[in-house]
């Protein structure tokens, strides 16, 4: 027998720890810390500005689950079935590249490197988490309490960017031109979703461990 509605139990995130592993345990993609020090800088300081302009790297790397939808509810004996949900929105992530939401040819190559650096292929053009759709169907057959999630694995640090300076006709040197030496960029890998209930075993530091603490399991 299939009940109409089951009990829904909808609540916001915001209590959520950030989980912190390193990133030699992203078998799962769990959460991590990659950072480079000092701060990266060019081969050599000298360039030639008619073939080059700007040089750019990744200086730090932070990786954390995020989990940008979200649904609970409790499914009660004899009410097994098909139920489609929709999603709550409860955090959002979007690609940004010195504080700018618009995604430039050198932030792409910028993001590139990011990738190289943690390991796993993230967003590399102009791209948010609130696109995603929040309307989802999934098959209970057993009783109990659900979380029904979407998340993703927010990629976010530093960035170093040098352009060339002309000192002659074929001769420049490499000039930091971000004010502090640093600028900030965040971005995110592809999309997760599916269901969580207590008995699931979960990688630490994922998506869904993170989904399955907002269940508050005993």
């Amino acid at each position: 027998m299939e009940a109409a509605h089951p009990r829904r139990r909808l609540r916001r995130l915001g209590a959520l720890a950030t989980l912190t592993v390193t990133l030699a345990g992203l078998t799962g993609l769990a959460a991590g810390t990659a950072q480079a020090d000092p701060l990266p800088r060019p081969p050599s300081d000298s360039c030639n500005p008619n073939l080059e302009t700007i040089w750019q790297d990744v200086a730090t790397a932070r990786v954390a689950p995020v989990i940008t939808h979200w649904s609970g509810i409790t499914i009660a004996p004899g009410s097994t079935g098909a139920y489609e949900e929709t999603l709550s929105e409860v955090d959002s992530v979007s690609t940004t590249y010195n504080n700018s939401v618009e995604i430039t040819a050198s932030a792409g190559i910028l993001f590139a490197k990011v990738s190289a650096k943690v390991g796993f292929s993230v967003q590399k053009t102009k791209a948010s988490t609130s696109t995603w759709s929040r309307t989802l169907r999934y098959n209970f057959n057993s009783p109990g309490d659900y979380g029904l999630f979407k998340g993703t694995h927010k990629v976010e640090g530093e960035f170093v960017r040098y352009q060339c300076a002309r000192t002659g006709a074929n001769t420049g040197v490499w000039v930091n031109t971000l004010t502090g030496g640093t600028a900030p960029y965040t971005t995110y890998t592809v999309e997760l979703q599916g269901t969580i209930s207590c008995a699931t075993p979960v990688t630490p530091g994922s998506v869904q461990e993170l989904a399955r603490r907002e269940l508050r399991c005993a």
